[in-house]
């Protein structure tokens, strides 16, 4: 199973408040998971959620997202 751990920017908005999401692609379905305060609460949360599940899983800051828009626009 993939699973994508990325923080969201949600501050700029009214209110909003930055937090690091999980997106999980399985066999023909999508979930996704929020409001976590850190990569390593999503990844303790995903690990607890899918137990004796072998998981590939990437983890993008909001950093390293801004330096891949920053290449790919260049």
């Amino acid at each position: 199973m993939k699973a994508e751990i990325y923080e969201m920017e949600y501050s700029v908005s009214p209110g909003g408040k930055d937090c690091w999401e999980i997106n999980i692609q399985g066999y023909g379905s999508s979930k996704n998971y929020s409001e976590f305060k850190s990569a390593g609460e999503a990844l303790d949360y995903l690990i607890k959620q899918y137990p004796g599940m072998e998981l590939e899983v990437d983890v993008t800051s909001l950093a390293a997202y801004n330096i891949l828009m920053e290449r790919e626009n260049a």
